[in-house]
């Protein structure tokens, strides 16, 4: 019967795509070689509500209120190449302080037809399109911006999103570990865009290391690894695609390289599938998640089976599903506002979590003037 239950979503979800939509948040735009000498203000500005009710051994519930805001200058100094810089601002609500407040700075350079280099502050979290075992959404609001480098590809049957995460930088001496994350997300598509029916594998990977050489911290290395492929069908019922039927389906797996481990497993995988559906301005989506032995260091602590709130608390085997829901509403050009609420339910452990949450998304471009070098 076990068995059964793994296997059941996997026959079953041939109706029905892989992450929730978090279109919303993307602000990657391809160079456009007609841009070139333009001088650009700009801003990116998030407003969030963000409510966890957790009721697990897992993870302590938790409630993000606040906003995000990067204003920024945009120079297009080649067809090829663009410049930005500005500053990103954190602020949570009931704190005086900006939780964070950073330099931000962006170099694209498309290096080729198809490929574009991103170098300093990268397009990332949600926008990587991790699926929720390998990444928890929550870091969309704790983990911006990232910087690194990235390369992101678009060709007639590949898309894929290559990068290195920076997250923490020694010199010699310094009392903390290094760490980054080193991740992809492939697509390999066996259709053509005006497709109904469109098929296409999915592939992700993430290596996560914290460590180094040359600081003074006593703790071990740690590197683990990631990954996740399968299979993913999409159904268009007309050409304007506001409306579609899907389904995706991940094997998952988690492996511990550090020289020393000190999690309590070293190894282990999961099943994930989905199915997705989209009615113009809302998203369903419902999921069945079985894993042994799985952890993720990015990922939902949901589906981990190593808690984060008691250091003596593991869960073996797992079984949740899940069941999504989001209203999302063009306001006004660059203006976008979406509700959205999560259930999570622990098939073994008959316990139920619950999220809920409010977006309000506006981003502005506006041309200054025309600056020839």
């Amino acid at each position: 019967m076990k068995y059964l239950l793994i296997f059941v979503p996997f026959i079953i979800s041939s109706f029905c795509f892989g992450q929730f939509d978090n279109t919303i948040f993307n602000t990657y735009k391809p160079i456009n070689p007609e841009d070139s000498s333009k001088l650009m203000i700009g801003f990116d500005n998030q407003n969030f509500l963000y409510n966890n009710e957790y009721f697990n051994n897992l993870n302590y519930g938790f409630t993000y209120i606040g906003f995000s805001f990067k204003p920024y200058l945009s120079y297009q100094a080649a067809p090829n190449l663009k410049l930005q810089a500005g500053w990103y601002f954190l602020k949570f609500s009931g704190r005086d302080e900006f939780s964070r407040s950073v330099p931000w700075f962006r170099c694209q350079y498309k290096f080729s037809k198809n490929i574009d280099l991103i170098l300093g502050n990268i397009h990332g979290t949600v926008e990587h399109k991790l699926i929720e075992p390998l990444y928890s959404f929550a870091r969309h609001f704790t983990n911006n911006p990232e910087q690194g480098i990235q390369f992101i590809g678009n060709f007639k049957h590949f898309e894929g999103d290559l990068w290195l995460n920076w997250e923490k930088f020694i010199l010699q001496g310094d009392p903390f570990q290094e760490e980054f994350t080193l991740a992809s997300t492939t697509k390999i598509k066996f259709y053509k865009p005006e497709n109904k029916l469109q098929f296409s594998i999915p592939i992700q990977g993430m290596a996560t290391h914290k460590g180094g050489q040359g600081n003074n911290n006593p703790d071990k290395l740690q590197t683990y690894f990631n990954t996740a492929s399968g299979l993913e069908l999409n159904y268009f019922p007309n050409t304007n695609q506001k409306k579609h039927f899907g389904t995706s389906n991940y094997f998952v797996s988690y492996y511990d390289a550090s020289s020393t481990h000190i999690q309590y497993y070293s190894q282990g995988w999961g099943a994930f599938s989905n199915l997705n559906a989209s009615f113009g301005k809302f998203d369903f989506m419902l999921t069945y998640w079985y894993s042994k032995h799985f952890i993720a260091p990015r990922g939902e602590v949901l589906l981990q089976s190593v808690s984060r709130k008691y250091g003596y608390w593991w869960e073996p085997e797992k079984q949740l599903c899940t069941a999504k829901i989001q209203f999302k509403q063009p306001v006004y050009r660059g203006i976008n506002i979406a509700v959205r609420g999560e259930t999570y339910y622990d098939l073994l452990r008959y316990n139920l979590d619950f999220s809920y949450s409010l977006f309000l998304v506006i981003n502005g471009e506006f041309f200054l003037k025309k600056v020839d070098l």
